[in-house]
């Protein structure tokens, strides 16, 4: 690491302690044991901002669960992520608590299984068709889970619903 750092503060560009930062991470999921050893010291005394990383992973796992529906039934649950990260800027203004990424992610995923189970177990390809018996069917699956997915359920529908996805609001009959 030692190694490392030196050859980023002998390079031509710019040695502040952000741009420094920015430069010693490594792309992908994972920026590097020296840029998170930086990030921790320069953050510690106020030197720099902290990175965005966390909220990058966050993204893609988010992106991965959209992108894991089918394909047909995948803009709905794009516009459904979008929105709750919308109701989650709406909470950080108002000053009330936001939905953390790990719920997020838990919702999305939650709507991801209904999305394969449609497709797999039912045969449907589109949100429209489905009905109150696919829901008993897919809470079925898991019981445990009934009353969080169930929620998660209710709150897909209204929003499919206010969005014209679907006509009928299936948790909700």
């Amino acid at each position: 690491m030692i190694s490392a750092l030196g050859r980023l503060l002998e390079d031509e560009h710019p040695n502040h302690p952000q741009a420094l930062l920015e430069r010693a991470r490594r792309p992908g999921r994972s920026m590097g044991s020296l840029a998170r050893a930086l990030e921790d010291f320069f953050t510690q005394r106020a030197l720099a901002l902290p990175t965005d990383h966390a909220d990058q992973l966050a993204a893609g796992r988010r992106r991965r669960r959209v992108e894991a529906a089918l394909l047909s039934l995948r803009p709905q649950v794009h516009a459904f992520s979008d929105s709750l990260l919308r109701a989650r800027e709406r909470a950080l203004r108002a000053g009330t608590l936001p939905r953390a990424d790990i719920t997020i992610e838990a919702t999305l995923a939650i709507v991801r299984d209904l999305a394969r189970f449609l497709a797999d177990q039912r045969g449907k390809q589109d949100w429209a068709l489905a009905d109150v018996h696919d829901i008993e069917a897919f809470l079925a699956n898991q019981p445990k889970a009934r009353q969080r997915r169930l929620t998660v359920l209710r709150q897909f529908f209204r929003f499919a619903r206010s969005g014209k996805f679907v006509l009928i609001d299936p948790p909700g009959a």
